[in-house]
């Protein structure tokens, strides 16, 4: 081989060395990516069904996406995804809901959303208004959860361990 055969040969796998090496810095780096952004693939039912399952809540029922609107009030375009139980027993008023934000400018206006609902339940059930006053909302964005529940803080509690687990 001559020198000039062996200058190409070098440059030729000095090439494909780093051809080799940005690849696998790009699959890294998108992988870690997928990882980061995880969080935005959690459902909103996925969130509530995971906190009723961390709490070890029984006798809850889902309530359907169509009849949330019946419970809240919340403007078209406010979330892309919401999830809501609550108790089989009448006299608990224990509810647990989960909502993804469109956007973070519409936070408030789901907050007004969710107090004018908490309001409107604390008026109608004197009878469960003592766990109506130990109501938790909590947002780790996009995701807006609300506890009503004797045991509230530690049912938020649950639900930023699981956003921040994904």
């Amino acid at each position: 081989m001559n020198k000039k055969q062996n200058i190409l040969l070098t440059a030729v796998v000095l090439a494909f060395i780093a051809l080799s090496t940005s690849v696998i810095v790009s699959i890294v780096l998108a992988q870690q990516n997928s990882q980061t952004n995880s969080k935005s693939y959690l459902t909103a039912n996925t969130i509530v069904s995971q906190v009723i399952k961390k709490m070890n809540y029984q006798n809850l029922s889902k309530i359907s996406d169509e009849n949330i609107s019946k419970y809240y009030n919340i403007p078209d375009g406010t979330v892309t995804d919401s999830a809501m139980y609550i108790s089989n027993r009448t006299d608990s008023g224990m509810e647990l809901a989960c909502f993804r934000l469109s956007s973070e400018d519409n936070t408030p206006v789901l907050s007004d959303a969710i107090s004018e609902h908490i309001s409107s339940k604390n008026s109608e059930n004197k009878e469960g208004s003592g766990q109506l006053a130990k109501f938790k909302t909590d947002t780790v964005y996009p995701y807006v959860f609300v506890a009503v529940a004797t045991d509230s803080e530690a049912a938020a509690n649950a639900f930023k361990e699981i956003i921040t687990q994904k």
